[in-house]
Protein backbone atom coordinates (compact mmCIF):
# COMPACT_ATOMS: atom_id res chain seq x y z
CA UNK A 1 0.00 0.00 0.00
CA UNK A 2 1.70 3.20 -1.00
CA UNK A 3 -0.46 5.37 1.13
CA UNK A 4 0.30 5.44 5.16
CA UNK A 5 -2.93 4.13 6.58
CA UNK A 6 -2.46 6.02 9.66
CA UNK A 7 -2.40 9.70 8.02
CA UNK A 8 -5.16 8.41 5.86
CA UNK A 9 -7.45 7.14 9.03
CA UNK A 10 -6.40 10.72 10.85
CA UNK A 11 -7.45 12.71 7.61
CA UNK A 12 -10.64 10.76 7.74
CA UNK A 13 -11.57 12.59 10.78
CA UNK A 14 -12.73 15.76 8.45
CA UNK A 15 -15.25 13.76 6.14
CA UNK A 16 -14.00 12.97 2.94
CA UNK A 17 -10.55 14.27 3.10
CA UNK A 18 -9.26 10.89 3.96
CA UNK A 19 -10.86 8.96 1.01
CA UNK A 20 -9.54 11.93 -1.13
CA UNK A 21 -6.22 10.80 0.15
CA UNK A 22 -6.81 7.31 -0.76
CA UNK A 23 -7.92 8.35 -3.99
CA UNK A 24 -11.17 8.01 -3.83
CA UNK A 25 -13.47 11.20 -5.46
CA UNK A 26 -16.44 9.46 -5.47
CA UNK A 27 -16.56 8.64 -1.83
CA UNK A 28 -14.88 12.28 -1.53
CA UNK A 29 -18.06 13.97 -2.73
CA UNK A 30 -20.50 11.38 -1.34
CA UNK A 31 -19.24 11.91 2.37
CA UNK A 32 -18.00 15.39 2.34
CA UNK A 33 -21.04 16.79 0.47
CA UNK A 34 -23.19 14.08 3.28
CA UNK A 35 -21.65 16.66 6.09
CA UNK A 36 -20.49 19.65 4.91
CA UNK A 37 -24.12 20.39 2.65
CA UNK A 38 -26.36 19.84 6.07
CA UNK A 39 -23.81 21.95 8.35
CA UNK A 40 -23.80 24.86 5.17
CA UNK A 41 -27.31 24.84 5.39
CA UNK A 42 -27.24 24.99 9.41
CA UNK A 43 -25.12 27.99 9.27
CA UNK A 44 -27.56 29.68 6.46
CA UNK A 45 -30.44 29.32 8.70
CA UNK A 46 -28.39 30.53 11.81
CA UNK A 47 -27.41 33.68 9.52
CA UNK A 48 -30.81 34.38 7.88
CA UNK A 49 -32.61 33.51 11.42
CA UNK A 50 -35.03 31.01 9.30
CA UNK A 51 -36.10 27.69 9.79
CA UNK A 52 -37.43 26.19 12.74
CA UNK A 53 -35.98 23.74 15.57
CA UNK A 54 -36.83 20.42 13.46
CA UNK A 55 -35.35 21.13 10.42
CA UNK A 56 -32.27 22.02 12.31
CA UNK A 57 -31.68 19.17 14.63
CA UNK A 58 -32.45 16.92 11.32
CA UNK A 59 -29.20 18.49 9.60
CA UNK A 60 -27.15 17.33 12.31
CA UNK A 61 -28.36 13.97 12.23
CA UNK A 62 -27.83 13.45 8.98
CA UNK A 63 -24.36 15.78 9.20
CA UNK A 64 -23.29 13.10 12.17
CA UNK A 65 -24.57 9.75 10.39
CA UNK A 66 -22.51 10.68 7.16
CA UNK A 67 -19.25 11.33 9.36
CA UNK A 68 -19.97 7.67 11.49
CA UNK A 69 -20.55 6.01 8.13
CA UNK A 70 -17.48 7.61 6.29
CA UNK A 71 -15.20 6.51 9.99
CA UNK A 72 -16.40 3.25 9.42
CA UNK A 73 -15.83 2.60 5.71
CA UNK A 74 -12.56 4.17 5.93
CA UNK A 75 -11.50 1.66 9.41
CA UNK A 76 -13.00 -0.88 7.10
CA UNK A 77 -11.23 -0.49 4.15
CA UNK A 78 -8.01 -0.04 6.11
CA UNK A 79 -8.06 -2.82 8.06
CA UNK A 80 -8.93 -4.95 4.92
CA UNK A 81 -5.98 -3.47 2.72
CA UNK A 82 -3.66 -4.57 5.54
CA UNK A 83 -4.95 -8.03 6.27
CA UNK A 84 -5.20 -8.54 2.53
CA UNK A 85 -1.60 -7.07 1.16
CA UNK A 86 0.80 -9.66 0.60
CA UNK A 87 4.13 -10.14 2.48
CA UNK A 88 6.17 -10.97 -0.38
CA UNK A 89 5.63 -7.42 -2.05
CA UNK A 90 8.08 -6.05 0.25
CA UNK A 91 11.87 -6.85 1.20
CA UNK A 92 11.42 -7.66 4.84
CA UNK A 93 8.63 -9.45 4.76
CA UNK A 94 8.55 -10.18 9.19
CA UNK A 95 8.62 -6.35 9.52
CA UNK A 96 5.90 -6.07 6.72
CA UNK A 97 3.87 -8.21 8.96
CA UNK A 98 4.84 -6.28 12.53
CA UNK A 99 4.01 -2.59 10.38
CA UNK A 100 0.90 -4.49 9.81
CA UNK A 101 -0.26 -5.51 12.98
CA UNK A 102 0.60 -2.13 14.58
CA UNK A 103 -1.44 -0.10 11.51
CA UNK A 104 -4.28 -2.23 12.80
CA UNK A 105 -3.95 -2.26 16.45
CA UNK A 106 -3.81 2.03 16.12
CA UNK A 107 -6.85 1.73 14.39
CA UNK A 108 -9.01 -0.21 16.33
CA UNK A 109 -7.84 1.77 19.96
CA UNK A 110 -9.71 5.02 18.53
CA UNK A 111 -12.26 2.70 19.97
CA UNK A 112 -11.27 1.53 23.61
CA UNK A 113 -11.00 -2.08 24.26
CA UNK A 114 -11.38 -2.95 19.96
CA UNK A 115 -7.08 -2.71 19.38
CA UNK A 116 -6.58 -5.25 23.08
CA UNK A 117 -9.13 -7.35 21.65
CA UNK A 118 -7.39 -7.79 18.29
CA UNK A 119 -4.15 -8.50 20.21
CA UNK A 120 -5.85 -11.65 21.76
CA UNK A 121 -6.37 -9.60 24.73
CA UNK A 122 -10.52 -10.23 25.46
CA UNK A 123 -11.08 -9.42 28.62
CA UNK A 124 -8.52 -6.43 28.57
CA UNK A 125 -10.12 -5.28 26.19
CA UNK A 126 -14.06 -5.33 27.61
CA UNK A 127 -13.12 -3.65 30.57
CA UNK A 128 -11.60 -0.56 28.42
CA UNK A 129 -14.87 -0.47 26.13
CA UNK A 130 -17.57 -1.47 29.53
CA UNK A 131 -15.38 1.31 31.15
CA UNK A 132 -16.25 4.00 28.51
CA UNK A 133 -18.96 3.77 27.23
CA UNK A 134 -20.26 2.99 30.94
CA UNK A 135 -19.29 6.03 32.56
CA UNK A 136 -19.95 7.91 29.33
CA UNK A 137 -24.08 6.61 29.57
CA UNK A 138 -23.89 7.09 33.44
CA UNK A 139 -23.18 11.08 33.25
CA UNK A 140 -25.40 11.65 31.08
CA UNK A 141 -28.14 9.56 33.03
CA UNK A 142 -27.24 11.30 35.91
CA UNK A 143 -27.40 14.90 34.61
CA UNK A 144 -30.62 13.96 32.90
CA UNK A 145 -32.36 12.65 36.71
CA UNK A 146 -30.77 15.66 38.74
CA UNK A 147 -31.25 18.68 35.41
CA UNK A 148 -27.64 19.70 36.34
CA UNK A 149 -25.34 20.67 33.15
CA UNK A 150 -22.57 21.10 35.84
CA UNK A 151 -22.09 17.11 36.34
CA UNK A 152 -20.98 17.08 32.68
CA UNK A 153 -17.23 18.06 33.68
CA UNK A 154 -16.74 14.53 35.17
CA UNK A 155 -16.99 13.36 31.02
CA UNK A 156 -13.16 14.96 31.52
CA UNK A 157 -12.84 10.83 32.68
CA UNK A 158 -13.17 10.04 29.40
CA UNK A 159 -10.20 11.12 27.62
CA UNK A 160 -8.41 9.98 30.17
CA UNK A 161 -9.24 6.39 29.64
CA UNK A 162 -9.20 7.10 25.98
CA UNK A 163 -5.63 7.84 25.98
CA UNK A 164 -4.88 5.20 28.67
CA UNK A 165 -6.23 2.37 26.39
CA UNK A 166 -4.50 3.93 23.02
CA UNK A 167 -0.89 3.50 25.03
CA UNK A 168 -1.63 0.32 26.53
CA UNK A 169 -2.33 -0.81 23.51
CA UNK A 170 0.88 0.38 22.15
CA UNK A 171 2.53 -0.77 25.17
CA UNK A 172 1.30 -4.50 24.88
CA UNK A 173 1.87 -4.69 20.46
CA UNK A 174 5.21 -3.60 21.67
CA UNK A 175 6.18 -6.23 24.34
CA UNK A 176 4.34 -9.31 21.42
CA UNK A 177 6.74 -8.49 18.94
CA UNK A 178 9.51 -8.30 21.08
CA UNK A 179 8.73 -12.43 21.75
CA UNK A 180 6.62 -11.65 25.31
CA UNK A 181 3.79 -13.17 25.86
CA UNK A 182 1.03 -10.31 27.18
CA UNK A 183 -1.50 -11.23 29.90
CA UNK A 184 -4.69 -10.92 29.41
CA UNK A 185 -5.73 -9.06 32.74
CA UNK A 186 -8.39 -6.36 33.44
CA UNK A 187 -7.72 -3.07 33.76
CA UNK A 188 -9.13 -3.44 37.40
CA UNK A 189 -6.88 -6.03 38.13
CA UNK A 190 -3.78 -4.07 36.94
CA UNK A 191 -4.68 -1.17 38.39
CA UNK A 192 -4.68 -3.30 42.28
CA UNK A 193 -1.23 -4.49 41.43
CA UNK A 194 -0.01 -1.15 41.13
CA UNK A 195 -1.36 -0.50 44.01
CA UNK A 196 -0.05 -3.71 45.79
CA UNK A 197 3.44 -2.63 44.77
CA UNK A 198 3.25 0.78 45.39
CA UNK A 199 4.66 1.65 41.91
CA UNK A 200 3.26 4.53 39.34
CA UNK A 201 1.95 4.12 36.12
CA UNK A 202 3.52 6.84 33.77
CA UNK A 203 0.61 6.19 31.65
CA UNK A 204 -2.25 6.60 34.20
CA UNK A 205 -0.04 9.87 34.87
CA UNK A 206 0.14 11.39 32.05
CA UNK A 207 -3.41 10.78 31.56
CA UNK A 208 -4.59 12.05 34.70
CA UNK A 209 -2.74 15.01 34.32
CA UNK A 210 -5.45 16.17 32.00
CA UNK A 211 -7.35 17.48 34.80
CA UNK A 212 -4.75 20.03 36.33
CA UNK A 213 -3.56 18.82 39.79
CA UNK A 214 -4.60 14.97 39.40
CA UNK A 215 -1.47 13.22 37.84
CA UNK A 216 0.38 14.95 40.48
CA UNK A 217 -1.43 13.62 43.27
CA UNK A 218 -1.37 10.36 42.06
CA UNK A 219 2.24 10.35 41.80
CA UNK A 220 2.25 11.43 45.49
CA UNK A 221 2.74 15.27 45.28
CA UNK A 222 0.05 16.46 47.71
CA UNK A 223 1.40 19.92 47.53
CA UNK A 224 2.26 20.80 44.04
CA UNK A 225 -1.02 18.90 43.01
CA UNK A 226 -3.38 20.47 45.15
CA UNK A 227 -1.70 23.70 44.59
CA UNK A 228 -2.79 23.42 40.97
CA UNK A 229 -6.03 21.76 41.44
CA UNK A 230 -7.30 24.64 43.36
CA UNK A 231 -5.52 27.37 41.37
CA UNK A 232 -6.70 26.24 38.46
CA UNK A 233 -10.56 25.44 39.12
CA UNK A 234 -10.55 28.82 41.57
CA UNK A 235 -9.43 30.69 38.84
CA UNK A 236 -12.60 29.39 36.68
CA UNK A 237 -15.02 30.29 39.75
CA UNK A 238 -13.70 33.92 40.11
CA UNK A 239 -14.01 34.97 36.36
CA UNK A 240 -17.10 33.27 35.91
CA UNK A 241 -18.94 34.66 39.10
CA UNK A 242 -17.30 38.15 38.92
CA UNK A 243 -17.54 38.22 35.55
CA UNK A 244 -13.83 38.86 34.40
CA UNK A 245 -13.78 37.02 31.01
CA UNK A 246 -10.85 39.38 30.24
CA UNK A 247 -8.37 36.66 31.96
CA UNK A 248 -9.78 34.19 30.08
CA UNK A 249 -7.05 33.27 28.07
CA UNK A 250 -5.08 32.78 31.42
CA UNK A 251 -6.64 29.31 31.26
CA UNK A 252 -5.10 27.60 29.19
CA UNK A 253 -1.57 29.00 30.11
CA UNK A 254 -2.92 27.41 33.21
CA UNK A 255 -3.51 24.14 31.74
CA UNK A 256 -0.50 23.58 29.51
CA UNK A 257 1.56 24.36 32.67
CA UNK A 258 0.31 21.96 34.43
CA UNK A 259 0.18 19.32 32.15
CA UNK A 260 3.26 19.57 31.22
CA UNK A 261 5.12 19.88 34.46
CA UNK A 262 3.17 16.12 34.97
CA UNK A 263 4.84 14.76 32.06
CA UNK A 264 8.31 16.23 33.89
CA UNK A 265 7.48 14.80 37.25
CA UNK A 266 6.90 11.37 35.34
CA UNK A 267 9.90 11.39 34.45
CA UNK A 268 11.89 12.50 37.44
CA UNK A 269 9.77 9.42 39.23
CA UNK A 270 11.36 6.86 36.97
CA UNK A 271 14.58 8.51 37.64
CA UNK A 272 13.80 8.87 41.34
CA UNK A 273 14.45 12.23 41.85
CA UNK A 274 10.76 13.30 43.03
CA UNK A 275 9.86 15.95 45.54
CA UNK A 276 7.10 17.74 46.38
CA UNK A 277 7.55 21.31 46.00
CA UNK A 278 4.93 23.94 46.09
CA UNK A 279 4.60 25.53 42.31
CA UNK A 280 4.82 28.95 44.06
CA UNK A 281 7.78 28.84 46.65
CA UNK A 282 7.67 32.37 46.78
CA UNK A 283 4.49 32.74 48.39
CA UNK A 284 5.26 30.89 51.41
CA UNK A 285 7.11 33.85 53.04
CA UNK A 286 3.18 35.95 52.53
CA UNK A 287 1.36 33.47 53.69
CA UNK A 288 -0.12 35.56 56.25
CA UNK A 289 -1.11 38.59 53.75
CA UNK A 290 -2.56 35.15 52.02
CA UNK A 291 -4.38 34.28 54.93
CA UNK A 292 -5.68 37.77 55.54
CA UNK A 293 -7.08 38.18 51.66
CA UNK A 294 -8.69 35.07 52.04
CA UNK A 295 -10.26 35.61 55.09
CA UNK A 296 -11.90 38.78 53.56
CA UNK A 297 -12.65 36.74 50.17
CA UNK A 298 -14.77 34.73 52.48
CA UNK A 299 -16.42 38.24 54.09
CA UNK A 300 -16.99 39.83 51.53
CA UNK A 301 -18.97 36.52 49.42
CA UNK A 302 -20.56 36.00 53.21
CA UNK A 303 -21.98 40.41 52.92
CA UNK A 304 -22.41 39.60 49.25
CA UNK A 305 -25.24 37.13 49.86
CA UNK A 306 -26.91 38.89 52.72
CA UNK A 307 -27.03 42.37 50.72
CA UNK A 308 -28.04 41.05 47.55
CA UNK A 309 -31.48 39.04 49.27
CA UNK A 310 -31.72 42.50 51.42
CA UNK A 311 -31.53 44.97 48.79
CA UNK A 312 -33.37 42.57 46.20
CA UNK A 313 -36.86 42.59 48.68
CA UNK A 314 -36.42 46.49 49.06
CA UNK A 315 -35.71 48.32 45.17
CA UNK A 316 -34.94 46.34 42.05
CA UNK A 317 -33.34 49.68 40.66
CA UNK A 318 -31.51 49.81 43.86
CA UNK A 319 -30.54 45.84 43.28
CA UNK A 320 -29.24 46.89 39.81
CA UNK A 321 -26.96 49.65 40.79
CA UNK A 322 -25.81 47.02 43.45
CA UNK A 323 -24.89 44.81 40.66
CA UNK A 324 -22.99 47.00 38.93
CA UNK A 325 -21.36 47.94 41.93
CA UNK A 326 -20.07 44.38 42.63
CA UNK A 327 -18.96 43.58 39.32
CA UNK A 328 -16.92 47.00 39.09
CA UNK A 329 -14.89 46.28 42.57
CA UNK A 330 -12.97 42.95 41.68
CA UNK A 331 -12.29 44.97 37.97
CA UNK A 332 -11.18 47.74 40.64
CA UNK A 333 -9.05 45.34 42.40
CA UNK A 334 -7.26 43.75 39.59
CA UNK A 335 -6.30 46.50 37.86
CA UNK A 336 -4.77 48.15 41.15
CA UNK A 337 -2.88 45.16 41.47
CA UNK A 338 -1.51 45.18 37.98
CA UNK A 339 -0.45 48.32 38.11
CA UNK A 340 1.51 48.01 41.79
CA UNK A 341 2.73 45.00 39.96
CA UNK A 342 4.16 46.85 37.38
CA UNK A 343 5.70 49.44 39.31
CA UNK A 344 7.23 46.63 41.52
CA UNK A 345 8.84 45.37 38.35
CA UNK A 346 9.81 48.56 36.68
CA UNK A 347 11.44 50.52 40.29
CA UNK A 348 12.58 47.37 41.69
CA UNK A 349 14.54 46.48 38.56
CA UNK A 350 16.48 49.56 38.42
CA UNK A 351 17.23 49.91 41.89
CA UNK A 352 18.72 46.46 41.32
CA UNK A 353 21.08 47.74 38.42
CA UNK A 354 22.19 50.86 40.61
CA UNK A 355 23.20 48.89 43.48
CA UNK A 356 27.14 49.70 43.36
CA UNK A 357 28.96 45.98 43.21
CA UNK A 358 30.47 44.34 46.74
CA UNK A 359 34.03 44.09 46.96
CA UNK A 360 35.90 42.14 49.09
CA UNK A 361 39.75 42.75 49.64
CA UNK A 362 42.45 39.74 50.37
CA UNK A 363 41.73 39.71 54.26
CA UNK A 364 38.15 39.01 53.52
CA UNK A 365 36.83 42.11 54.26
CA UNK A 366 34.47 44.68 52.29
Amino acid sequence: MNKNPITAFILSFIPGVGHAYLGRPGRMVLYGGGFFGPMGLLLLMMVTSSGNGGVAVLLLCIAFLSWVINMIDMIVSLIGRTSGESPESAQDPTAYGKQQERTRTIILSFIPGLGHMSLGLLQRGITFLISFIGWFAIIIFLSVIIKSVAILIFLLILPVIWIYNLFDAIQILNAKQRGEQPDDRTLFEDLEAHIGNGRKNKVLAIALSIFPGAGHLYLGLQMRGLQLMGGFLLAIYIMDNFRLSLFFFLLPLLWCFAFFDALQQSSRYERGELRDEPVLTKLVRYQRWIGIALLAFGLFFLLDRIASDFVSEYSAQLYKKYLEFKYMIPTAVIAFGMIAAGLRLTLGSKVKQAAPPVRVNEEGKQ
